[in-house]
């Protein structure tokens, strides 16, 4: 196996901790750091100090982290998998079942609760991530898939 594959494995297993290391923080930890979030983002798009500020961020963090899952899945599995649509639907699937894991983990954390409507933008994050990073490989190589 080829040192780099090798790496890739070692990332998407250190993301899928990072995320499901947020979603097992209590309300009150992931509030404290969305919030320093919005102050960051707030100064930037101003649209973000209204009432549904917080929302919005928690949202976009979720698209974000699955989006980044989705290009390293993406270049995890685009040597193996034959074929456009199984080099799409393959690492969606995947990033689908590690938000339903996501999601259900924070069923059981303190203030928290799962959301099927975050496992849609998870999984809007991810897809895109995976168009993206296939459409650079294709692009390299000179296809399209």
């Amino acid at each position: 196996m080829k040192k780099s594959k090798i790496i890739l494995g070692i990332l998407i297993v250190a993301w899928l901790g990072v995320i499901w290391g947020h979603s097992m923080q209590p309300a009150v930890v992931s509030d404290g750091e969305s919030g320093k979030w919005l102050e960051v983002l707030s100064k930037i798009f101003p649209f973000l100090r209204g009432e549904n500020g917080m929302y919005y961020v928690r949202k976009a963090a979720h698209f974000t982290e699955y989006a980044i899952l989705g290009v390293l899945l993406a270049l995890e599995l685009s040597h193996f998998v034959k074929g456009w649509l199984r080099r799409f639907f393959e690492p969606l699937a995947f990033a689908l079942s590690a938000s339903f894991i996501d999601e259900t983990i924070q069923l059981f954390v303190e203030g928290r609760s799962g959301q099927v409507s975050d496992m849609w933008i998870d999984t809007a994050g991810a897809a895109l991530g995976i168009l993206i990073t296939l459409a650079i490989i294709g692009n390299r190589r000179g296809k399209r898939y």
